[in-house]
C-alpha cells in the first residue's frame, strides 16, 4: 500500500506517491462520501455567504442571478471537498502507521 512520507523526493516519486493515494481513495469510496459532504457544507456556505444570489438563482430572478460570483461558489464546494478527502486518507495513513 502507501507510506506516508513528504514529497522530498524527485517528481516522479512524488507523482508516484500522488497516484497511490488517489487508487487508495478510489478503492475505499472516499471520494464518493467527501462529495456528498462537499454538496452538503458547500450549499450551506453559498447560502450563507450568497443567500440573494442562490435564491433568485432557484427562483429564476435574472438581476439577483447576476450578482452571483460562479468562481467563488465553485470554490465553496472544492474547499470542503479537500478538506474531507485529505482528512480520510491522513487518517487510513496513521492508522496504517500506527503498531
Amino acid at each position: 500500500m502507501f507510506k506516508w512520507m513528504g514529497c522530498n523526493d524527485a517528481v516522479g516519486n512524488c507523482f508516484a506517491k500522488l497516484l497511490d493515494l488517489h487508487r487508495t481513495a478510489t478503492r475505499l469510496d472516499i471520494y464518493r462520501r467527501s462529495g456528498k459532504v462537499a454538496f452538503v457544507v458547500g450549499t450551506l456556505l453559498n447560502l450563507i455567504n450568497q443567500p440573494q444570489a442562490v435564491l433568485g438563482l432557484l427562483s429564476f430572478d435574472y438581476p439577483a442571478m447576476q450578482s452571483l460570483d460562479v468562481v467563488k461558489a465553485l470554490l465553496t464546494y472544492n474547499v470542503p471537498f479537500l478538506v474531507s478527502t485529505y482528512g480520510a486518507l491522513t487518517t487510513i495513513a496513521h492508522q496504517r502507521t500506527d503498531p
